[in-house]
């Protein structure tokens, strides 16, 4: 009975909070240098993990692939697999993931740093809010960076893919490029767009919570930051999944 009481406060908090940041986001004033400087922290920080996890992921599509559409003298349709696998799950997914990893623990533990050394309290005296100014930039930051970070993605996953199917698994270039493009359609590529930006809206609110939320000590803060990395990983990996469910449905 404890457990569920304090699943519902929290749940009840996290709306709460919720409304705090949708409000805070849409008036004024909006600290944008703020946002751009955690947007560059990001992408600093995601870029090249981010590029490491889903590069290869075309490499083992088109290496799995080939030897099974051989088996239906269909080696010209990997390239239609590969670019819808990329483009609509594998990018966005392990691209959100590792941003949660990467950014939403980071951004979790600075906010919970903050609290702990007494700066969140400072900012409520100053007269600032703090959701407003530590929250806010983050989340919209998440937002944006998602997003950029797949399109990088989806190249690199098609590129290495590429590289193992072309050069090395013997499929004709001009059969590779031309379905790739007729079947790859723009809503490919805004399907895996909106879930990144989706995806990286969970993650900077789950950070901001978590991190707001956090204890008194150093030890909080690292708990806060693990809570975040654990919860938004399962959030994404449940909400691509429900997403991919009823875009299936509608058939798009």
């Amino acid at each position: 009975m404890t457990g569920l009481l304090r699943s519902l406060h929290t749940l009840g908090a996290m709306v709460v909070f919720i409304a705090q940041v949708a409000r805070a986001t849409f008036s004024p004033p909006l600290y944008l240098r703020e946002t751009l400087r955690i947007m560059a922290i990001l992408v600093q920080r995601c870029i090249v993990p981010v590029s490491l996890a889903v590069a290869p992921v075309g490499a083992v599509i088109s290496l799995q692939g080939i030897s099974i559409f051989a088996l239906f003298g269909a080696e010209r349709m990997l390239s239609s697999f590969l670019g819808t696998a990329i483009f609509r799950e594998f990018s966005p997914a392990l691209a959100s993931v590792m941003v949660a990893a990467q950014a939403g623990s980071s951004i979790a533990a600075r906010i919970g740093t903050m609290k702990v050394r007494g700066q969140i309290d400072a900012l409520a005296v100053m007269s600032i809010d703090p959701v407003r100014y530590v929250v806010v930039p983050g989340v919209i930051a998440c937002v944006l960076v998602a997003p950029l970070l797949s399109v990088l993605t989806n190249l690199l996953g098609v590129l290495s893919g590429w590289a193992f199917a072309v050069p090395l698994g013997g499929v004709d270039h001009g059969a590779f490029m031309d379905n790739l493009t007729a079947q790859i359609t723009p809503a490919d590529l805004w399907v895996g767009l909106g879930k990144c930006a989706l995806f990286g809206l969970g993650v900077g609110l789950i950070a901001g919570y978590r991190g707001l939320d956090v204890g008194k000590g150093a030890a909080d803060v690292g708990k806060a930051a693990n809570d975040t990395v654990v919860s938004t990983i399962v959030l994404i990996l449940l909400t691509d999944y429900l997403l991919s469910m009823i875009l299936l449905q509608a058939g798009l």
